[in-house]
């Protein structure tokens, strides 16, 4: 049941995402913006998100086939409590992305957008968070790894928690630089993430 239940997750994040994108490019909006980061690291670190996305997609439905996968996909600990409270996060990341992709509008982007700026979001989940997608992403990632508690998926969690938070700090700066003032109240008003 656990599988199954991770599966849809998934349909429902790539419908929603995939969705939302052709959305706004057939509205003339290029969501996908990875890439165009100042220096050669944070460049790196977005040019990464997508494949590091897919391969972990891959890695979730390895693991929901048993498909006969190296040492650091065995689970390190099985436990069934786990895994139910993995997966209310994975659905509790889910609401929160649907509530983030509404609330953007059109604003929505994947990288640093330079070129084309959408309007700074400061309603609907945006008033409780800064970050309400990778917030989503982290508690995702979080939900996944307890129902797969295994090293690869820990250490990929490790990694994506700390690359989404470098990329947030960025974001911020240019951010900062686009809305000025607007930005700055924006951020005394609004938590980074719901907790902090």
């Amino acid at each position: 049941m656990i599988n199954i239940l991770v599966v849809i997750s998934l349909l429902i994040f790539y419908i929603l995402f995939i969705g939302r994108t052709i959305s706004l490019a057939t509205d003339g909006i290029k969501v996908i913006v990875l890439g165009r980061a100042s220096n050669i690291i944070d460049n790196l670190l977005e040019n990464l998100t997508l494949p590091f996305l897919i391969l972990w997609t891959i890695l979730i439905l390895l693991m929901v086939f048993n498909i006969e996968i190296p040492v650091i996909f065995e689970l390190i600990m099985k436990n069934s409590y786990l895994s139910y409270i993995g997966i209310i996060l994975c659905y509790i990341g889910l609401v929160i992305f649907v509530y983030a992709l509404i609330s953007f509008g059109s604003s929505w982007r994947v990288g640093i957008d330079n070129e084309s700026q959408g309007k700074l979001v400061t309603t609907g989940i945006f008033k409780y968070s800064r970050n309400p997608i990778f917030l989503f992403m982290d508690i995702y990632f979080i939900g996944i790894t307890l129902v797969y508690p295994t090293l690869i998926f820990m250490l990929m969690t490790l990694i994506f928690v700390v690359g989404a938070h470098k990329q947030i700090l960025n974001e911020e700066k240019h951010l900062e630089k686009i809305y000025k003032e607007d930005y700055l109240n924006y951020k005394k008003q609004t938590k980074r993430y719901f907790y902090f």
